[in-house]
């Protein structure tokens, strides 16, 4: 009898053990789409609860049903679990890439970015993102999410998972060398992680435009909130990661950060909160566009475009994959089945270094197939009309696409070391006769620091803007005649307003816009002259 009662205690402690450490399991057996139309809809998962998807299909098992999250999708493409209950330790799930556009999916867990799972042309091929550490106790939430508007279709199965119910003591300390770090309507900071005893599983990093930031509370979540415009935002940063980056930043303003180390999530997240938070402070620089070309318009000018080998291959105007799904520049040495040498540059129009300092060159990248790297460089010798080789250009060292459309922001590059009155930007692309990659280029963005009184004055030649401040209603008046394309954008760079026309006065309805500061960038279609000027909306 006496064994007998043990033999029961032994079981009971294995259950125990087992249900502090359970398995989750979802193969969508009750995913109910089957078709290759794009359904929002829910279902009940393995778990118990409801899971929810946006804008998949039904038609490319991995193992049948299988979710397929569409591409450039409204809303996006997205599969997320309902509560689930006893932690996360480990994550793991197969993965496939049905089209012809590569993979690039997000993976979260309770609003947090965990990592980004990706495929480089590998059409039909099923993979495992591998073992992703969690490590949340508590309520955990999955989301599974397109990562842009091109990432590719992506079917998903057999996703599993570790449970997690160890409740973590508080962080033992707070990370060090916390910094910010100011960039054109952007701050990146940077953060040494927190060693010795109890380690945090992630980090708060809060932000403000006023020295007003105050400590979360233990067993409050605090959601991403990544909009540091309108005055107040929150990243959850994992462990190890040391940075994150707020963007969409007002220039010449500062703002205020502090980091909060924490551990378990849901109801369990505990702060370190005692003693004293690391704090940071950055103004964003006088940050102006020099020059933004997204080829939205359809149009390569002011661009200019130079063939010097390959006739028949040109740098041309793709309307639907761009960064947005809209237009952008493309370029192949590849046609009708065979590749060709070729020899095409890309060329800003004449910029006029002069009246800035502290210039940067951004730009996004995207290419498929082999063949040679897109080359990226800069000149203050070109003459605007001449074979570019036979002037003098200077190398730049962006980030380019890894391949398979996969679009990549070739980060900000400063140019600021040339000088001159005519300064160049040009794209070279090169192919041969065995092969030839297909290169996408779009929002092209050179900013810079205005020298004090120069660049207003210089532009005020070209138009007037009436009134200035506005409440909306701006009256836009040419010294010249001819079509103009005029451009308005706001302080990030994004488009917000457009058109051609042919008068000397043009009165614009903005009263649609929010108050706050935007650039009217005007263009000479026939001479690709651009002039640009601030304009204050209140």
């Amino acid at each position: 009898m006496k064994k007998v009662l043990l033999l029961s205690l032994f079981l009971s402690l294995i259950l125990v053990v087992q249900n502090a450490r359970s398995q989750g399991l979802e193969n969508f057996n009750n995913y109910p789409e089957t078709t290759n139309a794009y359904h929002n809809g829910t279902f009940t998962g393995q778990d118990g609860s409801i899971w929810s998807y946006n804008q998949c299909r039904g038609d490319s098992a991995i193992n049948a049903p299988t979710p397929t999250m569409g591409k450039n999708r409204t809303p996006t493409g997205e599969v997320f679990s309902g509560t689930i209950h006893g932690g996360c330790g480990t994550l793991n799930f197969d993965y496939k890439q049905v089209f012809t556009t590569s993979v690039s999916l997000d993976v979260f867990v309770n609003g947090i970015l965990l990592t980004t799972v990706t495929t480089t042309n590998e059409i039909g091929i099923v993979k495992n993102s591998g073992i992703i550490n969690v490590n949340a106790a508590g309520d955990i939430v999955f989301d599974f999410k397109q990562n842009s508007t091109a990432a590719g279709q992506c079917a998903i199965d057999n996703i599993s998972w570790t449970g997690n119910s160890t409740v973590l003591p508080e962080p033992t300390n707070y990370p060090t060398n916390f910094t910010a770090t100011p960039g054109y309507f952007k701050v990146t900071l940077n953060w040494t992680d927190a060693t010795s005893g109890q380690a945090p599983t992630s980090y708060l990093v809060l932000g403000s435009n006023a020295n007003n930031i105050v400590a979360p509370t233990d067993g409050t979540p605090v959601t991403d909130d990544p909009n540091l415009a309108d005055g107040s935002a929150a990243l959850n940063i994992l462990q190890g990661v040391q940075t994150c980056v707020f963007t969409g930043l007002l220039s010449s303003t500062p703002y205020y950060f502090a980091i909060y180390p924490y551990t378990n999530s849901g109801a369990l997240i505990d702060y370190k909160t005692d003693g004293t938070a690391p704090a940071a402070n950055a103004t964003t620089p006088n940050g102006v566009i020099i020059f933004h070309r997204d080829f939205n318009n359809r149009l390569m000018a002011p661009m200019i475009a130079k063939n010097i080998q390959g006739p028949d291959q040109f740098w041309l105007i793709d309307t639907i994959h761009g960064t947005s799904s809209s237009a952008c520049a493309t370029m192949s040495g590849y046609l009708g089945g065979s590749y060709y040498v070729n020899e095409d540059w890309l060329i800003t129009p004449a910029m006029n270094f002069d009246l800035y300092t502290h210039e940067v060159l951004n730009f996004m990248s995207s290419y498929n197939y082999t063949g040679n790297t897109l080359l990226v460089k800069i000149s203050n010798t070109y003459d605007g009309s001449g074979d570019p080789n036979s002037f003098t250009w200077t190398d730049l060292a962006p980030t380019l696409s890894p391949g398979g459309w996969i679009w990549t922001n070739s980060g900000d590059l400063d140019v600021s070391g040339t000088n001159g009155t005519s300064v160049y930007v040009a794209f070279k692309y090169t192919s041969d006769a065995t092969a030839a990659k297909t290169w996408e280029l779009d929002d092209i963005l050179v900013l810079g620091t205005p020298v004090v009184g120069i660049a207003e004055k210089t532009n005020s030649t070209d138009f007037t803007i009436s009134p200035n401040p506005s409440q909306g209603m701006v009256k836009l008046a040419f010294n010249g005649k001819g079509n103009k394309e005029i451009s308005i954008m706001n302080v990030t760079g994004n488009k917000v307003y457009q058109e051609t026309t042919d008068l000397t006065i043009r009165n614009i309805d903005l009263t649609n816009l929010s108050s706050g500061i935007y650039f009217v960038q005007v263009t000479d279609v026939s001479t690709s002259k651009i002039s640009v000027k601030k304009l204050i909306i209140r």
